[in-house]
């Protein structure tokens, strides 16, 4: 179809084109293994393309809402020079409601609650991970604390930078992470 992998990335496909008023851009293919998603002028002559060459989930070709997770949504800036054009977003609020709603069946599960309110990440700014004693989980409370330390990896993907350092602290726990460890994990998760 003329796309071109790109060398910042070889799952970004581009190749210029041309608007029917004769403004030129670029229209991009974006992949992850069995997701694309399309950026272009007309998407649907692109993916009715591509749909010749490979087999679309039926359906499937739409106006993207949700793309690795992440919610996308359409927005418009209010007091912008161009307030009616058309801008994306993406947010990870869709991926982080269906994360706590395992954590949640997890916690209960275990006769406990997820806390209401948290302030900060860590629930004291004195905890010191490194330092922390308690008890080294069972292999399948491991499991889990690495699982969650991948959700919680994908929520900085999707943009929440905000848990960045404490994440990373953590993560470098997974091969023999402790009780308290778990907590800090479910702390931030609040």
């Amino acid at each position: 179809m003329g796309f071109e992998s790109s060398k910042a990335d070889p799952d970004v496909w581009m190749h210029k084109a041309t608007k029917p008023d004769g403004f030129e851009y670029w229209e991009y293919l974006v992949s992850y293994v069995d997701d694309v998603c399309c950026y272009s002028h007309n998407p649907k002559a692109v993916m009715d393309a591509l749909s010749k060459a490979y087999t679309l989930k039926e359906g499937s070709v739409k106006e993207p809402d949700m793309y690795l997770g992440a919610t996308i949504i359409k927005w418009h800036i209010d007091g912008a020079s161009d307030p009616a054009k058309t801008r994306w977003a993406m947010s990870a609020e869709g991926y982080i409601k269906l994360a706590l709603k395992d954590v949640e069946g997890y916690l209960e599960g275990v006769g406990r609650k997820l806390p209401s309110k948290a302030s900060a990440p860590f629930s004291s700014t004195s905890y010191q991970p490194e330092l922390d004693d308690s008890p080294l989980l069972t292999d399948s409370q491991a499991s889990y604390y690495q699982g969650l330390i991948g959700v919680l990896r994908w929520c900085i993907e999707l943009g929440r930078v905000d848990i960045l350092v404490e994440v990373t602290v953590l993560s470098s726990f997974l091969a023999a992470p402790r009780a308290s460890h778990l907590e800090q994990v479910i702390h931030i998760l609040a």
